[in-house]
Parts: C-alpha cells; structure tokens; sequence
C-alpha cells in the first residue's frame, strides 16, 4: 500500500479551521446527548402516564435507542468514509431532532419506543463522521485533547438534560399540565421532549459553517469505503481491536447503566424529589465531566507525546479500577452528600469515547475510519447502552426482587464489569503500540 501524500495535508500539523470546528460540533454534541439522556429525569411521570415497568424503561432508554443506532452506524461509516461528512452531520441532526419531538407526542409504549428508534438513527451520524473529520483536522499529538473538547458538549448536554428535565419534572409533580397551540394539552414529560427536540431542527445547519478537511493519509491503491478491506486489516489487529473493543465496552456497560438509573436511586434511597436531585447532578455532569474529559485528554496527549503510544488504553484501565472501587461503595452511602462525594469522580471521567475514539484514529488508515468508529459505536452503544440500562431494570425487578434495590443493581455491575473492562484494556497495550508502528511504516 502507498500512502497519497499529495492529497493529503500533512499529519504533522493542524489543519487551517481545526479549533474553530470545535464550537459547532460541541453544540451538536449537547443537543445529542440532551435528546438522548432526558428520559433518565422522566421515569417516574412516564411510569405513571404509560404504566410501564423499570424493566420497560430500561428497553426505553437502552435497546429501543442502541439497536438502531448501531444498526444505522455500519451505512453511514461507509458513508462517513466516501462522500463529504457535513452533509451527512446535517442529515443526520434534523432526524434525530424530529424523532425527539416526537417522543412528546407519543401515546403509548409503542408510540414512545418507535420515536426512540427514530432518535437513534439519527444521532448514528455524529460520531463517525465528527471523529473522521477531528482526524483530518488535527495532528496525533493533539487528537485526544480535541476528542475531549469535543465531547464537553455531551457533558454540557446531558447537564442541561438534567438541569431541564429536572425543573419541569417538579412542575409536573406539582400538578402542572399544558395546552399548547397546535400540539394540543401535554403532560410536561412530554412537553420535555418537545422542548429539548426542536432546537435541532435549526442548529444542525451550523455544521455548514465547518470546512471540510482534505483527508490525510489515504491509501492510494485502496478504494475508499471498502467494507472488505476494513475486515480485513481489523483482522490483522485483532489483538488491538477485541482489547479495545471489549474493554471500552465493559465500561460503557456500566456507565449506561449509572448514567440511566442514577437519578431514580436517589429518590428512591434517599428521598430526594427529582427537582432536588438535578441540581448537584447537573453541576457534576456539566462541570464535573467538562473538566474531567479536559484533563483525561491532556494527560493522555502528554503520555503519548512523550513516547508511551499506548496511553489510550493505559489511563483508562487505571481509571476503571477506581471506578470499581467508588462504583461499589458509593450505593453503600448513608446520605445522598457522601454519596454525590463518592460517585463524582466516576461521572467526571467516565466519558470513554473522547480516548477510544482518538485511539481508532491513530491506528485506522483515513479511508476506514468512519467504518471502524461505526464498528466500534456498535459495541459502546449496542452493548453499552443497549445493554447498561436494562441490565440494572433486570436485576432489580428479577434478581433483587423490587425497585428499592436499584443500589444494589448498580453496585453489582461496576463491581464486576469495571475491573474486567480494565483488564482487558490492559491486555490491549501491547498491540495498540504494534498496530501503531505498521501505520507509521
């Protein structure tokens, strides 16, 4: 294989418009994950207006999303990797913000599980092509840390997710009920919906004021988007892959599955209205996960500049130790204040796709990027988040024998999956340094 020097823009150096990307994609990142994580502060409204289960709520907020995300990653990869990606960001935003507003004019389980459906298509757009174009843009030793400012704008949108939710939550607590003009009388869970899924039908042409980047480091005899290909130089790594793959993967597990339930167990063990809760949790996730994924890329991009190439995957094997250890003492917690002192750090840095996703850059030639960061978003949200949230409502409904337990629940899967997670991203070292060295050749 030969690499295409002359299309391709040097990978020493940023790219002209890298820094000033980074606004519109972390707008678009907010608006994602405000669509997407506002049902974790409406379980309790939606319970009681569609009389579901936790364990439906738990389908709700993870396999009725993550499947067709995942489903929907593997085209829009190809995609990501032939055509502009712009196009294909704005496209992408405008279904999911639809899908969203619909989810506030739902009726039923059925009607609210197919907008779900909707809203994961959609938001399957983002990430390979916002990674692919991050890529370009920026030089290696500088790609975490643009990873990580990008994805403040999950932390800035599940912030306000909660933040919102949890002030019209307390209003529908309260009584409250509203007749709009058009959408006719809402109950305020939905108005939620409608609220926060309508923005994005505007700001998602923002993406337009982004410059496309030239793709560096194509492979000249290689057709771009071949899915062939892809497989194939995924199996000559496979060692790096599988380690990646599985240990993000674990960790996402139980990340989902905390980030879904968190505000339903404090309610429910401490007493806590939903209102109350989202005021620290909002501060922690906003503040909290900003500068956590802030100084989780810094100190990766300063390990990695400094020679220890599998930095990627080393911090954050550490990390999930700690996360096992707080992860299982924090549901131990008299008091709601010990507990948000304890669960903190896990909400700070547990972000993983900021250092995974820069890791797939560094090792995937350009022109199947897009394919293996669909691959690998299969994995954090088909497995994560398809698995996270309903895992938790399973073992409390069926294991523990009833909603008071959810503590347990979620003590139960960071005991056992972030340690696993960690070792497997342990295993990952040395073929990510392997795999990094052939692309350098």
């Amino acid at each position: 294989m030969t690499r295409d020097t002359a299309a391709s823009a040097s990978p020493q150096v940023n790219q002209p418009g890298a820094w000033q990307a980074l606004p519109v994609l972390i707008v678009l990142y907010a608006l994602s994950l405000m669509d997407r994580q506002v049902l974790s502060l409406l379980v309790g409204p939606i319970k009681k207006s569609l009389q579901v289960s936790d364990f439906q709520i738990g389908l709700l907020q993870g396999l009725a999303f993550s499947v067709f995300y995942s489903v929907a990653a593997i085209p829009i990869g190809w995609a990501v990797d032939r055509y502009p990606r712009r196009p294909v960001i704005w496209i992408g935003v405008t279904l999911w913000s639809i899908a969203a507003t619909a989810c506030g004019l739902a009726q039923n389980f059925f009607q609210l599980a197919l907008a779900r459906l909707g809203v994961g298509v959609g938001e399957a757009s983002l990430a390979p092509a916002s990674y692919s174009m991050l890529g370009d843009l920026f030089r290696p030793s500088r790609l975490a840390l643009a990873m990580s400012v990008l994805l403040i704008g999950s932390s800035l949108g599940n912030g306000a997710a909660i933040a919102l939710g949890g002030q019209i939550v307390g209003f529908a607590q309260s009584g409250g009920v509203l007749d709009l003009p058009i959408l006719g009388r809402l109950e305020t869970w939905q108005f939620v919906f409608v609220v926060t899924g309508l923005p994005g039908i505007v700001l998602g042409g923002l993406i337009f004021l982004v410059r496309e980047p030239k793709r560096r480091g194509l492979v000249a005899d290689k057709p771009r988007g071949d899915f062939g290909s892809t497989l194939r130089y995924m199996k000559d790594h496979k060692a790096f892959f599988a380690s990646h793959f599985i240990g993000f993967g674990l960790l996402s597990i139980a990340g989902w599955g905390l980030v879904s339930w968190l505000p339903v167990f404090v309610t429910r063990a401490y007493g806590w209205t939903i209102a109350e809760v989202s005021v620290p949790l909002a501060i922690i996730t906003g503040v909290g996960g900003t500068l956590g994924l802030l100084a989780s890329g810094w100190f990766v991009d300063f390990l990695f500049a400094r020679g220890i190439v599998d930095a990627h995957l080393r911090v954050y094997a550490f990390l999930g130790v700690g996360m096992a250890i707080l992860g299982v003492v924090a549901f131990q917690m008299p008091n709601a204040v010990l507990f948000f002192l304890l669960i903190a750090p896990i909400l700070s840095t547990m972000t993983l796709a900021a250092t995974a996703g820069a890791a797939l850059q560094l090792v995937v030639p350009n022109e199947m990027r897009g394919q293996v960061t669909s691959i690998f978003l299969l994995i954090m949200n088909g497995v994560g988040l398809g698995v996270g949230p309903v895992l938790v409502g399973a073992l409390t409904d069926f294991v523990f024998g009833g909603e008071m337990h959810v503590g347990q629940s979620l003590a139960l899967t960071y005991a056992v999956l972030a340690p696993a997670g960690a070792l497997a991203l342990l295993c990952g070292r040395r073929p990510m340094r392997r795999a990094i060295a052939a692309m350098e050749r």
